[in-house]
């Protein structure tokens, strides 16, 4: 099955509920709510909704946005890297049982021998940002930082080399914390067992058989007027539409993509693992990331605390959490990015809704698109009717 156009009624879904969705969106859109909104709704692989309302910059001179808008994916990109590293499973290539250190011999350090690979994809590697963060300046001002291999970014090999002698946070998989660091990790492998860039993987194995031909970790230059501009004071405002973002291929932030095209790959897992005749994901391989791998580990996220933290490999679940709307299922897919990207995958209602917009404050300082999100994402699931 592939994503296509059809009607709500062909998808058990009311017309009259699908709009008034796209007119929430539409009038977040002209009274500022936030400057962007691009939507998807799709169900039982019907498109009955595919919105833009908004602008594309947040300047006079901007110009309404298009369906085809590049957004970057932030967070989202996490779940690729983590498919990446499941086909090579597949093909017998890596293990996730095994220690990182067996691919990655730099990754050194007390207790360090016991990270095992798959702790990368739910963060329960004992790694942690500020630990990791603060090693690493202080080595760089006291190393030479060697060479970069011909296939591997220089700016993804200096974090990566600075990072790889960090001291742990805990022992591995006792608790959950959020860390980009072990994802970054996850692509380094991928790279150095299937020989390729994690671009041209996943362009090869992702990309082109989900007919995702607008999603990139380096967007080409011609292409940068397509990305969406933030005010510079918004998350990320002036960092991802930089040259130097949109070239840099990061396989826990990296990706650029349209909302269509995420939709395609969100719709892949509810086909477990196929789009069309193409198989991307075997269906064990797809119960395995989909399933949570962490029962009676808790999380620490921001302000946040979760008694169960839930996660699969890279993807969320929603469980009890709720924190992308209130009308999912338990085994929701719940997976957002900074700056404003969300996507929702429910194998329970057969649903994908994305909702990619531009992160904003009110005057009063609350954010205000957490709160468009979970708006939308309960009106989506509401159209629904039989």
């Amino acid at each position: 099955m592939k994503l296509r156009n059809g009607s709500p009624e062909d998808a058990g879904m009311s017309s009259g509920r699908i709009r008034h969705v796209e007119g929430l969106v539409q009038r977040w859109a002209d009274t500022q709510v936030s400057q962007a909104f691009v939507t998807v709704i799709a169900r039982k692989g019907f498109i009955v909704s595919h919105q833009a309302a908004g602008t594309t910059s947040p300047g006079p001179d901007s110009s309404p946005l298009k369906p085809d808008t590049l957004f970057p994916l932030a967070s989202i990109t996490k779940p690729i890297t983590a498919t990446a590293a499941m086909i090579l499973v597949e093909k017998g290539l890596l293990s996730l049982s095994f220690p990182v250190s067996y691919y990655i011999p730099e990754f050194v350090g007390e207790g360090k021998h016991q990270v095992l690979v798959h702790q990368l994809m739910t963060h329960t590697s004992g790694m942690r940002n500020n630990e990791i963060g603060e090693h690493s300046r202080q080595k760089e001002a006291l190393v030479d930082i060697p060479p970069a291999d011909v296939n591997q970014h220089p700016m993804i090999h200096k974090k990566l080399f600075l990072g790889y002698d960090a001291p742990l946070w805990k022992p591995p998989g006792t608790e959950m914390s959020y860390c980009g660091y072990g994802v970054e990790l996850l692509g380094e492998i991928v790279r150095r067992v299937s020989g390729q860039t994690l671009e041209s993987f996943c362009r090869e194995h992702i990309f082109t058989p989900l007919e995702m031909n607008d999603t990139y970790f380096t967007v080409p230059e011609a292409l940068y007027p397509r990305v969406i501009r933030r005010p510079e004071d918004a998350p990320g405002g002036r960092w991802y539409h930089t040259p130097e973002a949109m070239s840099s291929p990061s396989a826990a932030g990296g990706a650029y993509s349209t909302a269509l095209d995420i939709a395609k790959f969100g719709q892949m897992f509810l086909n477990k693992g196929y789009y069309g005749n193409e198989r991307i994901l075997g269906a064990p391989a797809v119960a395995e990331m989909t399933r949570n791998h962490i029962p009676h580990i808790s999380s620490t996220y921001g302000a946040q605390f979760f008694k169960e933290a839930s996660y699969g490999y890279c993807w969320p679940i929603n469980h009890n959490k709720k924190d992308s709307g209130d009308l999912f299922s338990p085994k929701a897919l719940v997976c957002g990015g900074a700056g404003g990207v969300n996507i929702t995958i429910d194998p329970h209602y057969a649903t994908v809704q994305v909702i990619f917009s531009v992160e904003s404050k009110s005057n009063d300082g609350h954010n205000v698109w957490f709160p468009c999100m979970n708006l939308f994402n309960n009106a989506g699931i509401a159209a629904i009717e039989a």
